[in-house]
């Protein structure tokens, strides 16, 4: 193959895998023979081959494409940085991080390299400095679509809801027709009380796709915070239409009828919701089960936020959402603390666990002759011993046997909260070393 044609066929991956069509990106790929190529269309093939591995989920063969070109091209800032997108897919976090920040050490004016080490930084929750990267990625060029949104979440888990709002809107005003965004900043204007704002905001979503669960979820709820509750009962009308075997129509009623008052009618819909078997789906599943421990939080109810979390850890399900109302019922005000993320080894046990992701371990596997698991929880506490103590007699209360910590790996302040559980990683795994 003469070097302009493979040239031809890299740009011609390279476009499929922009349109969102990994798959048709490797077999281009595949028609060229990679050890044939020499230096800079080696290294683009092995980069472009692991991206569409990854995107179809094959990451154990994306890390298989790239270790023989880093050990010949170490100092590669494309493969390092593509590296770092493989290890992200697989929930490798710091291992992501670490090469990311080599390849932006190598090619600092490479937007594309501090747009991903912006989301690894989301995703470890060091959000500020995700936005940092952020900024410093648009300011270099970067797709704006794509890290406007990006940005505009970073913000708002930081709780700087005012800028997020800000920035969905620059995001809009260049987008317009993504309904999913319109939603995203109506549900922001609703958490801050500004009521027609939201419904302004809904009003364009439903333009471009009313039949949108989401959409008509968010409009109902937001309508029962404004009292609206006639706008309330016509979007859950259409919730049931749109979502008629969804166990969403039936929280939103719930939603209602506390807020009119009638809450034993509430809490009845909460418990039938609760003893359902089967979800579409872990949001749908998760959905219920943080409303429902809102609900508990709310009205006081001690013993079902207790046994509710429970049920959450069990089925990998103690999301922030869930654990911030439970430690609303249960944890201890104070005017300053700081989150923690602490990993926790313990013995393997028999329940059943979420399947690991390609190319990695996952879940809490079945024991085999004493072996150990580790997975990250999150907590909210004033230092690290008490942290260190929440997590442990947490664990112990849930079953795991032998808990230790292994690591604190991440500290930042917060204010005017609650102690307690913040969030527990779905997926752990097996400790080799």
């Amino acid at each position: 193959m003469y070097p302009e044609d493979a040239e031809s066929l890299l740009e011609q991956a390279q476009r499929l895998l922009e349109a969102g069509k990994p798959g048709e990106a490797l077999r281009c790929l595949e028609a060229v023979a990679g050890e044939s190529l020499a230096g800079d269309d080696r290294v683009e093939w092995a980069s472009l081959r692991a991206c569409a591995l990854t995107e179809l989920g094959r990451d154990e063969e994306a890390l298989e494409t790239l270790d023989p070109l880093l050990d010949e091209f170490p100092q590669s800032a494309r493969l390092l940085g593509t590296l770092g997108i493989v290890l992200s897919n697989t929930n490798d976090l710091e291992d992501a991080r670490d090469a990311l920040e080599e390849a932006v050490a190598l090619a600092p004016d490479d937007e594309v390299a501090l747009a991903n080490l912006a989301l690894v930084h989301e995703k470890l929750r060091d959000y500020e400095r995700a936005i940092e990267l952020y900024d410093q990625a648009l300011n270099l060029g970067a797709d704006i679509d794509w890290v406007l949104q990006r940005k505009a979440t970073a913000l708002t888990d930081a709780g700087r809801y005012g800028e997020a709002k800000v920035v969905l809107k620059r995001y809009l005003s260049l987008v317009p027709d993504d309904a999913s965004q319109w939603i995203a900043l109506g549900i922001l204007h609703s958490d801050d009380e500004e009521y027609p704002e939201a419904f302004a905001c809904y009003a364009r979503a439903e333009r471009l796709d009313p039949n949108a669960g989401m959409l008509r979820l968010n409009w109902g709820v937001t309508a029962v915070r404004a009292h609206e509750f006639p706008v309330a009962r016509v979007q859950l009308q259409l919730l049931r239409r749109i979502e008629p075997r969804s166990t969403r129509p039936w929280l939103l009623r719930a939603f209602i009828l506390e807020e009119e008052g009638n809450t034993a009618a509430a809490r009845l819909i909460y418990d039938r919701v609760l003893r359902r078997g089967h979800f579409a789906d872990a949001g749908e599943r998760n959905y219920a089960l943080e409303m429902a421990m809102d609900f508990f939080a709310r009205n006081k109810l001690r013993g079902n936020c207790v046994r509710l979390l429970a049920r959450a850890y069990a089925e990998n399900a103690c999301t922030v959402e869930l654990c911030e109302a439970y430690r609303e019922a249960v944890g201890e005000p104070v005017e300053e603390a700081y989150w923690f993320s602490v990993l926790v080894e313990a013995d393997c046990r028999t329940r059943p666990a979420p399947p690991p992701k390609a190319g990695q371990h996952g879940g809490a596997p079945a024991p085999a002759g004493g072996q150990r698991f580790m997975r990250a929880f999150q907590v909210i506490a004033r230092h690290p011993d008490e942290a260190v103590g929440i997590v442990l007699n947490f664990a112990r209360q849930m079953g795991e046997s032998n808990p230790a910590v292994r690591e604190i790996v991440g500290k930042e302040a917060v204010e005017q909260t609650y102690t307690g559980l913040y969030e527990v990683e779905a997926e752990g795994y097996l400790v080799t070393d």
